[in-house]
């Protein structure tokens, strides 16, 4: 009899537990969501600022869709950005506000889609999987909202990997190849996920060769190696190669400063700051090492199982990609010095990373004491991180000084032919990183 009511109990028990954790990460979800608009609401300024009259010419010339689509700036294009800013900005009126607030809806979207990749990749959501919320929703990455505003630069990259991922997981090879080439051709040309450009064409090569692929499938894949190949030719079609930065130079005088510049890269998103004191470049260069290991150990992983294990596959492509974001970071930028890893708007690129980490280690949890005992600390990690004063100053002060400067231009009498406004000397092309 016991026996009995204790095999009724334990799915009762199982439902319940699956319910209370729902509702846990979706109030956490709730409120992360609500301080984020908070954060966009109380620090953003109606007026146009910086790169945005860079990546936003096309838009003041009337350009046409393709023409948006494909608008080059600096070392990037801004692709799918364009194409969504254009229609919002026509809606409001041109308000500034609404880039940052667009950019919000993304990464809540992006947060969205990393909890459905769990339950693709894992089953039902744990309590632990409150840190998804911590790590997408995060006001760490100020200059995303605060300062230019760009949804090509950091947002919709971020949501275009978490598609992509997703895509990863599907279970017909017809549906997975059409999905991924879709998904890259958006990727490549919007923002810096233009490193996916070299990526899916390998990867499509591994998952052609998954035992139980049959040759019709096979051919399917090698369309899509195609198709992904077409994407880069058109890509390059009429880029015109631009460093983020004057000074860019390569090789680097020091060579091993590019390790201590991407390890800075990737601890951004913990507060790490880059500075001049020697144990601070120690520890980044044993986070970019830790982190080339970690991709690694899962970029193995996925090819012993030939591609066939969901977590092993999303891992190395979300890990991957974040490395060699920091990396490319780091020899595009090093001249401008270590302090310039500092900038906020590069989290939304090491996201990715952190992301296929706790992936990781939650797999893990299940069979290893020591993954298990990483799980609280990964969540602390991720509370931690919210307090970090350098964004917070930098939302601040930019919001303040904007204020000011839009202030003064309201003070200025209403423009005359003769003195016509910056919005027409703006210039199509910029350097910016």
């Amino acid at each position: 009899m016991d026996s009995s009511i204790a095999l009724v109990a334990r799915p009762r028990m199982a439902w319940i537990g699956r319910r209370l954790t729902s509702w846990l990460i979706a109030a956490v979800f709730i409120v992360l969501t609500a301080r984020l608009a908070w954060f966009v609401n109380r620090y953003t300024v109606n007026i146009l600022y910086w790169d945005q009259w860079d990546f936003l010419a096309g838009l003041f010339a009337g350009a046409d869709p393709w023409t948006l689509f494909r608008w080059q700036h600096g070392p990037q294009r801004q692709g799918l950005g364009n194409l969504l800013i254009a229609p919002i900005y026509e809606a409001t009126g041109w308000n500034a506000r609404a880039d940052a607030a667009a950019s919000a809806v993304v990464m809540v979207l992006a947060a969205a889609s990393a909890l459905w990749l769990i339950k693709r990749i894992s089953g039902p959501l744990r309590p632990w999987d409150v840190v998804v919320p911590l790590l997408f929703l995060t006001t760490t990455n100020a200059e995303s909202y605060v300062v230019a505003p760009n949804l090509a630069h950091g947002p919709l990259p971020l949501l275009l990997l978490m598609g992509y991922a997703l895509a990863l997981t599907a279970e017909s090879h017809r549906v997975r190849c059409a999905a991924l080439v879709i998904i890259n051709f958006f990727a490549v040309n919007t923002g810096f996920t233009l490193l996916l450009g070299g990526v899916t064409p390998a990867l499509l090569l591994v998952l052609a060769s998954a035992p139980g692929v049959t040759g019709r499938e096979r051919a399917i894949y090698g369309a899509a190696i195609a198709a992904s190949l077409a994407t880069v030719a058109l890509f390059l079609t009429g880029f015109v190669p631009a460093s983020a930065t004057d000074c860019f130079q390569f090789p680097h005088d020091t060579p091993w400063d590019y390790v201590s510049y991407a390890g800075f890269v990737l601890a951004r998103p913990f507060g790490f700051i880059a500075g001049t004191d020697v144990s601070q470049f120690w520890v980044a260069g044993s986070v970019a090492i830790g982190t080339a290991v970690f991709v690694a150990y899962v970029t193995l992983r996925m090819l012993r199982s030939k591609g066939m294990s969901k977590l092993w596959v999303v891992a190395c492509c979300l890990g991957g990609f974040t490395f060699l974001f920091a990396l490319t970071s780091a020899i595009g930028r090093i001249c401008l010095g270590f302090p310039s890893a500092n900038a906020t708007r590069y989290i939304p690129y090491v996201i990715p990373g952190m992301f296929a980490l706790y992936l990781v280690i939650r797999e893990k949890a299940q069979s290893s004491p020591i993954a298990y005992a990483l799980l609280p600390v990964f969540l602390l990690a991720c509370l931690v991180k919210e307090h970090d004063d350098l964004s917070r100053n930098e939302a601040v002060e930019y919001s303040r000084y904007k204020q000011r400067w839009r202030d003064c231009y309201r003070t200025m009498p209403r423009w005359t032919a003769e003195n016509r406004p910056l919005i027409d000397r703006a210039k199509p092309a910029t350097t910016s990183g």
